[in-house]
């Protein structure tokens, strides 16, 4: 098929691949999927959730509000934190980051040190609008505490919040002990 001159193909849903209307909303993390799939991200059906979420070029994790813990993330977002599904569904977000402070007898979101978290404040901003947030986060893994740099975005989708991981990275000499 032909388009007249001038004239572009109409964009087209990285999920179902059907093609998504030029108007809306300015999303910066679901950009590319359409409406359709963007509500089913509300539906409660994690496969459903998973596949959307596998058609974005990011590592992205699908926060439920109540408790706020991951509902399901993608394959990206699971190979960057060394986790597989059962290690990141049904936690808090520190948890799949190995956050120290999601170590404690608090636990993530709750210790002291949560507080004044510019990554939970991001996260919780997703859920009614958009946010992004850079910070130094400790991280415990199999080899010690080291810093590292954490940075996300996060947007509504429905009544979740989807929150994009913009940079996961160790700092140099970062390690503590």
């Amino acid at each position: 098929m032909s388009h007249a001159a001038g004239s572009a193909a109409p964009a087209l849903c990285k999920s179902c691949q059907g093609a998504m209307e030029a108007a809306g909303p300015a999303r910066l993390i679901s950009a590319g999927i359409c409406d359709s799939c963007l509500a089913s991200l509300s539906s409660g059906n994690k496969a459903a959730c998973r596949e959307i979420l596998q058609a974005m070029d990011a590592p992205i994790l699908l926060m439920q509000p109540d408790p706020r813990q991951v509902f399901t993330a993608n394959g990206r977002a699971l190979a960057l934190f060394g986790r597989n599904l059962a290690e990141a569904e049904g936690h808090r977000g520190g948890e799949v980051f190995g956050c120290v402070h999601s170590f404690t007898q608090d636990g993530c979101g709750k210790d002291a040190h949560c507080d004044d978290c510019k990554i939970k404040a991001a996260i919780v901003g997703g859920f009614t609008s958009a946010a992004s947030a850079e910070s130094t986060l400790t991280i415990r893994s199999g080899g010690g505490d080291q810093l590292h740099t954490l940075a996300v975005s996060a947007e509504k989708a429905g009544g979740y919040a989807l929150v994009r991981i913009e940079r996961f990275e160790p700092q140099n000499g970062g390690q503590n002990d």
